[in-house]
């Protein structure tokens, strides 16, 4: 078995053969550059190509114009990929670019109020609804909540829920005086909510929950 080495040797011993080996000084029989040019871009076929073969073993100026153009044929081929590969990496990163942009573009806060000073609330789940539910838009609210009459000032807890005790949103606030009505400002964002119907619970510490239904559109 042949070493690594000496197979190298003998492909060079081959290639010396076939490139000088085989003169022909007058070009007598050769298909001429365009259709060398054809056979190296493969732009004719195996059938088309057999004819030339024979003579590209036997003529050494035709065997080195065909190795040649075979080689700038490979490097243009290799360009265009790289250009191919290229265009395709600056679409990716721009698309990427912009999918991030888009990200983390901060979302747009909207005010937003709820009046409760009339509405009566729901003490349970089962209890029937005394008011038609409040609604909201589904986005970054800066949200402002008159509490009903008779609420006093103090820390409060405000949950969205979608039943009891199960929260998908929650948060403390103070709740004001203003205006002669128990304020609450609180700033929620519900724009990753899906649209429908859930409760908004309010309760001051340590006291019993208040469930108000709520809509989200």
């Amino acid at each position: 078995m042949l070493s690594r080495q000496e197979k190298k040797r003998l492909i060079e011993a081959l290639n010396r053969t076939f490139l000088d080996g085989y003169p022909n000084p007058e070009r007598r029989g050769c298909p001429g550059s365009d259709v060398l040019k054809a056979v190296a871009s493969r732009r004719l076929g195996l059938e088309e190509a057999e004819p030339w073969i024979d003579h590209l073993s036997s003529c050494s100026p035709c065997t080195r114009e065909f190795a040649e153009l075979r080689q700038s044929f490979q490097q243009r081929q290799m360009l265009r990929l790289a250009g191919i590969a290229a265009g395709l990496l600056i679409v990716l990163v721009a698309a990427a670019w912009l999918f991030l942009r888009q990200s983390t573009r901060p979302i747009p806060v909207q005010a937003a109020t709820l009046d409760l000073t009339n509405r009566g609330a729901l003490r349970g789940a089962e209890q029937a609804q005394p008011n038609p539910p409040l609604e909201l838009g589904r986005g970054n609210l800066d949200l402002t909540m008159y509490l009903p009459v008779g609420s006093e000032p103090g820390m409060y807890e405000v949950e969205v829920v979608r039943q009891p005790g199960q929260p998908i949103w929650s948060t403390e606030a103070q709740v004001n005086l203003e205006n002669y009505k128990s304020t609450l400002h609180v700033r929620v964002d519900l724009s990753h909510f899906k649209p429908g119907l859930y409760l908004l619970a309010i309760r001051q510490k340590d006291t019993s929950w208040s469930y108000y239904p709520l809509v989200l559109r």
